[in-house]
């Protein structure tokens, strides 16, 4: 996966998150930092990952160009989710 440089929100996405209790501050800070990733359906993306304030969060995102992604979603993580990122951190 190619580094993320730059995120794309739109007025859907970002209320999208705030439905699941996210904001784009963590969503920036999990893109920004140490995350897992793998691979999801058509070709998304999906970052499981923690924010600063240790929030694991799975983040689904989906290759716009070189380094830029859409977000399609962001929640909290699973238990197996958050398992697996533990135990790759």
């Amino acid at each position: 996966m190619e580094p993320i440089d730059r995120l794309i929100w739109d007025p859907w996405n970002v209320r999208h998150i705030e439905r699941h209790g996210v904001t784009l501050r963590e969503v920036e800070e999990v893109c920004a930092g140490t995350f897992t990733p793998s691979q999801s359906y058509a070709g998304r993306i999906l970052l499981v990952g923690s924010t600063n304030e240790s929030r694991i969060l799975a983040i689904v995102v989906e290759p716009q160009s070189s380094g830029v992604y859409y977000v399609v979603t962001a929640r909290p993580a699973s238990r197996r989710e958050r398992r697996r990122y533990q135990e790759h951190t």
